[in-house]
């Protein structure tokens, strides 16, 4: 590419959608319409000698499947050969049934034309009747369609009407150019990829008279080797202020017999679990129509400031949870929507035989519909009592309380959530291996809330991403990807199709540079891991990411009967994993033994990075001219940043092992601090000819 701004934009999607973009672009845009190597395309003046072309490509009628001809294939090989593809650019009317539609048109052009290097994006039009929320067709519909295997770096919803007498509509009109607008002027599409969320800039002063100082800081002291924030809200009377007391061991807010409220300020309290982790713990002001603002005013602080690690929903057992419920739906679920784990506590079931049968029950009732909750814990409040069963209930309600808040609670998240910060664990295994109930022990929740199945049939239907608040220690955000099992009885879920997703989501993620901290094989005595099941990682990544690999073995809880233990003997593609790096580690179904082996991977998290950034550079350089007479002084200092990136690896490494030992490893820190710099001079003298893929190197080596 030129310093002048030139883009190439391929378009593709039903015909009289494609028309009526490009009808959109012609309005606030001068667009001359002409021919080249037999295609259509519209040329876009965007002023000071800069330029947008759109290539019409692949085009189908509305109701009729996609089908590519020759002329298309000829249209998109000129294009990747003569000017580059900078955009993908899919039109589709926003309908039922639309994403299924063109998934084969989408996999000829984005996945085996263009092999997934070309970003792509999403116009979705005819939301005129979105009633004001255009985005919210996204929001619905972007998991279904990553489902499909339909990913997309940049998008925008809107309508293509030229006007109408209807003002709101009128108003998506205007919304609608000026999202195209902006589309177009996007310079480099691949910096879209991965972007972190923008957080609004909107004044927090009057949300609600919260005791935090001026930068929101942690009232916690910096010396603290970890701390968490927790907040607790609920209506008066439900119990919050005897959670507290619960959590800390000991009384520390005051509680009241009855249901008069007792807490009449925001409060928070420090709580320490263990040694070197303290806990904030907020209490919060009664639910009651005068002091609702007040709640939620502190929930929207504490998120955009400090952060909250865990929210607990307290109600108690009883008439008045529906309201509670609705209340919470209303005025705090907004503010927690993808960002906050929330706990449902249900207090007062000291008299039920099992306490945690009044989940059972209730799980299903209409008022629980549509409430975002990542678990739930059925306790008992009471302080004390002479009763040896209410006692024994006390003491379960304890530890369950502490357990939530010291253990991470995870937060499902979605493909387009995930941030090159982030250090995701894959767990693969065949069905009734143990992975879910690995997260069910690691975090606590519910096993039947975290898709723990017995049968032969998987229980997880779809890749499900866990985001960990705490880091298990490391630093590092940490997402936990569960997979469907591989060998079960569901057709639609054969191996073949599972390694298929998988190969999506690792894709994708490696254009954005999103990094595969490790691999989690959990197998049984009986079964061992595959090497097909890896093998999607390897076309990614290459042969390294077999060091990321832990073959994990799951103690079963009966014991192995002597016809199997023929079956313990043939250890099948294990060895061969072994011999390529692979680790093996005995999981003992213990919450210890579930942190240990997510610390052991995130441990590594640094020498991963290192890797993908050896294999960025690796490929940006064998994009360069291969002879000699071609190249320039910008080609051979490129050809000289693999070795810089080769020797940062084995640094890295190095200083990994060290680390290990309990060495200091000072002068190999200080050595891969000196080949970064050498790195980032390479590429500051580095011609404009490469920029995205240079830019890409350059937004590595800040993130990492």
């Amino acid at each position: 590419m030129t310093n002048r701004f030139a883009r190439n934009i391929a378009l593709v999607g039903e015909g009289e959608v494609v028309k009526s973009f490009v009808s959109v672009v012609s309005r606030t845009r001068p667009i001359l319409k002409t021919r080249t190597s037999g295609a259509t395309c519209y040329v876009v003046d965007m002023g000071s000698d800069a330029q947008v072309t759109l290539w019409e490509t692949i085009s189908w009628k509305a109701g009729a499947a996609p089908k590519r001809t020759a002329l298309d294939t000829r249209v998109l090989q000129y294009l990747r050969s003569s000017c580059g593809i900078d955009l993908i650019l899919f039109c589709i009317k926003a309908r039922m049934g639309s994403s299924e539609d063109f998934v084969p048109c989408y996999d000829e052009v984005y996945v085996k034309e263009c092999q997934r290097k070309a970003p792509v994006a999403l116009i979705a039009t005819g939301l005129e009747w979105s009633g004001g929320n255009m985005h919210g067709w996204w929001e619905k519909n972007k998991d279904n369609m990553f489902h499909l295997g339909l990913a997309f770096d940049v998008h925008a919803c809107i309508t293509t009407l030229h006007s109408h007498d209807d003002p709101c509509i009128q108003e998506q009109i205007n919304i609608s150019q000026t999202r195209v607008e902006a589309l177009l002027q996007i310079q480099d599409y691949s910096q879209q990829l991965s972007h972190n969320p923008i957080c609004s800039n909107e004044s927090l002063e009057h949300s609600g008279g919260i005791p935090c100082s001026p930068e929101g800081s942690s009232v916690i002291c910096a010396g603290s080797l970890q701390a968490r924030t927790v907040a607790i809200v609920g209506a008066s009377g439900v119990g919050k202020s005897s959670v507290i007391n619960a959590i800390a061991g000991e009384k520390r807010a005051r509680i009241s017999s009855d249901a008069d409220v007792c807490t009449r300020e925001c409060k928070v309290f420090l709580v320490e679990l263990k040694p070197g982790i303290i806990t904030e713990v907020w209490d919060t002001v009664g639910w009651g129509e005068p002091c609702n603002e007040t709640v939620t005013g502190l929930v929207k602080r504490l998120i955009g400031t400090r952060g909250i690690d865990l929210l607990l929903l307290c109600v108690h057992a009883g008439d008045r949870v529906k309201g509670h419920i609705e209340r919470f739906k209303r005025d705090i679920q907004p503010e927690c929507r993808k960002k906050v784990p929330v706990i449902l506590v249900v207090t007062g079931l000291e008299k039920e035989d099992d306490m945690d049968m009044w989940w059972t029950n209730n799980k299903n009732a209409s008022v629980f519909h549509e409430l975002l909750v990542d678990g739930h814990a059925c306790v008992t409040t009471v302080a004390k009592s002479d009763d040896l069963v209410y006692q024994q209930r006390i003491q379960r309600s304890l530890l369950r309380l502490r357990e939530l808040v010291h253990r991470p609670i995870p937060s499902s998240v979605s493909f387009y959530e995930l941030t090159r910060e982030d250090a995701v664990i894959f767990l693969l295994g065949c069905t009734g291996c143990g992975k879910s109930q690995f997260i069910s022990t690691l975090t606590g929740i519910p096993e039947d809330e975290a898709g723990v199945g017995h049968a032969l049939q998987s229980r997880t239907y779809r890749f499900t991403a866990f985001k960990f608040p705490d880091s298990f220690n490391s630093g590092t955000p940490v997402v936990l990807i569960d997979t469907p099992g591989f060998n079960n009885s569901d057709s639609t879920l054969s191996d073949e199709v599972i390694c298929k997703s998988m190969s999506v989501w690792l894709h994708e993620m490696y254009k954005r540079d999103i990094i595969v901290a490790g691999i989690l094989y959990l197998h049984r005595p009986t079964d061992h891991p595959a090497m097909a099941h890896i093998r999607p990682f390897v076309e990614v990544y290459g042969e390294s990411v077999y060091c990321r690999v832990c073959l994990v073995a799951t103690m079963q809880d009966d014991a192995v009967d002597h016809q199997n233990e023929s079956k313990i003997s043939q250890r099948g593609d294990l060895d061969q994993l072994v011999s390529k790096g692979a680790k093996e580690f005995v999981y003992e179904n213990t919450p210890e033994s579930s942190r240990e082996l997510c610390q052991k991977v995130t441990n590594d998290i640094d020498v991963a990075r290192a890797a993908h950034l050896k294999r960025v550079v690796s490929e940006l350089c064998q994009e360069l001219p291969n002879s000699a007479g071609d190249r320039n002084a910008d080609d051979v200092d490129l050809k000289s940043l693999e070795g810089l990136a080769n020797k940062h690896l084995e640094l890295i490494k190095r200083i990994r092992e060290q680390s290990a030992n309990e060495k200091a490893p000072e002068e190999c820190l200080e050595q891969s601090k000196s080949v970064r710099r050498q790195m980032e001079d390479v590429l500051a003298q580095n011609g404009q000819g490469m920029s995205p893929p240079v830019e890409r190197i350059k937004r590595c080596l800040r993130t990492y």
